[in-house]
């Protein structure tokens, strides 16, 4: 079942070219049409909100790893020598 142009309903209307009826019947399609994009676009949001969450967890595992690495590997880098006054 297609719909026609909101706008064009509403010219068509306005200049009587349709009927009461026909409007109401147009406009009841046009909200079906939304009801259906509005779960869709729900379910997607969804869905995306648990892939971000999923991503925020692994790069955030992700950070802990290198935090770990990098603190061993500055463990392993030789000290500054200090001079013959105590400083570096």
């Amino acid at each position: 079942m297609g719909t026609y142009d909101h706008k064009q309903i509403l010219a068509d209307y306005t200049n009587g070219r349709i009927t009461v009826e026909m409007a109401v019947g147009h406009t009841l399609q046009h909200l079906d049409k939304l009801y259906e994009l509005q779960t869709t676009a729900n379910i997607n949001r969804y869905e995306l909100r648990g892939k971000i969450d999923a991503l925020e967890n692994r790069v955030g595992i992700l950070q802990a790893k290198i935090d770990r690495l990098t603190a061993s590997i500055q463990q392993c880098l030789p000290k500054p020598k200090k001079n013959f006054r105590g400083k570096q």
